[in-house]
C-alpha cells in the first residue's frame, strides 16, 4: 500500500514562497480494525478493540499509552507472536501469519544468549540465513562498530551493564537487515542517565540507517525525542486515540526537551492520556 508524504522545498525562484512537493511512501504496517480478546477461566478481557494505524517507510513511530492499554500486545501482533481475534494486520502487503525476517524485535528483558560472545550473537541471524563467513564478518565488524563495543566483541552478556546489552541486542536485530525494527519498552529498565544515553543512540542510528521502526513506550518525554509520529493509545480496551505528526528538528540533542515546542506536545500528549 501507499500513502502521501508531504515535504516543502524552496521555490525555483529562490525567494521566500514554498511549494509542496507530494511524494509516494510505501506503507510498511497497515493494522485495520483490530482487536484482541483473551479468554480466561474467569472472564473475557478485550485488551484492543477497533484499532488501526500505519506506518510508513522509513517513518520511527511511537505507540505511546498507559499500563494495560494494550500496547504491547499490539506490538507481539506486529511481530506475528500473537494473533488478532478480529481485524487484519498487513506487513508491506503481506498477512501476518507468524514472526518471519522481515521483522527485527528488541524487547525490555536483555534476551542475549548468555552462552554466546557479543559478536557470537550479533552473527546469530546471520548465520540462520547462511550467508558467506566472508560477508557476515563484514555485517558483524560494521555494526560492533555502529554500537560502539568493537572492544567488548569477546564478551559474553553477563559481563556487560544495561546498556551495553541492549546494544547487543539492536545490532542483532539491525544486522540482518529487517524491513521493520519492533521494540518493545527497550529503555524501561534502565536508569534515567543510562536511558538518555541509549535515546540519543537509536534517534542516532536511525538517522544513519533510516529503518522502519515500531516503538512502544509510555514515556512521553521519549516518545516526543524519538518519534517522526505518534500514535496515542487510550485506556483499556486500547485503541488509536489520536495520531500526532512530530515536527520537531531533524537533527534532535538532549537540550531539545526544554524548547517550548517540545513541551507543548509532551502536554498534549499527557492531557490526553489523562483524560481517557
Amino acid at each position: 500500500m501507499e500513502g502521501i508524504a508531504l515535504k516543502k522545498k524552496a521555490s525555483p525562484q529562490g525567494d521566500r514562497s514554498e511549494v509542496l512537493e507530494a511524494k509516494v511512501a510505501t506503507s510498511i504496517i497497515t493494522a485495520s480494525h483490530v482487536e484482541k480478546v483473551f479468554h480466561t477461566k474467569k472472564a473475557d478481557v478485550t485488551a484492543l478493540k477497533d484499532c488501526s494505524l500505519e506506518v510508513l517507510e522509513n517513518e520511527f513511530v511511537c505507540i505511546v499509552g498507559t499500563s494495560g492499554c494494550g500496547k504491547s500486545t499490539l506490538l507481539r501482533m506486529l511481530a506475528g507472536l500473537d494473533t488478532p481475534t478480529g481485524g487484519e494486520i498487513i506487513i508491506k502487503d503481506r498477512p501476518v501469519l507468524g514472526p518471519g525476517p522481515d521483522r527485527g524485535m528488541v524487547f525490555q528483558s536483555y534476551t542475549l544468549f548468555p552462552w554466546m560472545t557479543v559478536e557470537q550473537n550479533i552473527r546469530y541471524g546471520l548465520k540462520e540465513k547462511k550467508l558467506p563467513k566472508e560477508e557476515q564478518d563484514a555485517i558483524v565488524d560494521q555494526y560492533l562498530d555502529t554500537v560502539r563495543l568493537k572492544r567488548f566483541r569477546k564478551a559474553y552478556p553477563k559481563e556487560l551493564s544495561g546498556g551495553m546489552k541492549q546494544r547487543v541486542a539492536i545490532a542483532r536485530a539491525l544486522a540482518s537487515k529487517p524491513e521493520l525494527l519492533l521494540m518493545d519498552e527497550p529503555f524501561g529498565a534502565l536508569d534515567p542517565i543510562t536511558k538518555g544515553q541509549m535515546q540519543l543512540f537509536i534517534r542516532e542510528i536511525w538517522q544513519k540507517e533510516k529503518p522502519t521502526i515500531a516503538f512502544v513506550t509510555h514515556d512521553i518525554e521519549e516518545a516526543v525525542f524519538l518519534a517522526t509520529k505518534i500514535y496515542v493509545m487510550s485506556a483499556r480496551p486500547g485503541r488509536v486515540r489520536m495520531e500526532i505528526p512530530v515536527y520537531l528538528p531533524y537533527h534532535r540533542t538532549p537540550d531539545l526537551k526544554e524548547t517550548k515546542e517540545f513541551v507543548d506536545l509532551r502536554m498534549q500528549i499527557q492531557e490526553l492520556l489523562l483524560t481517557n
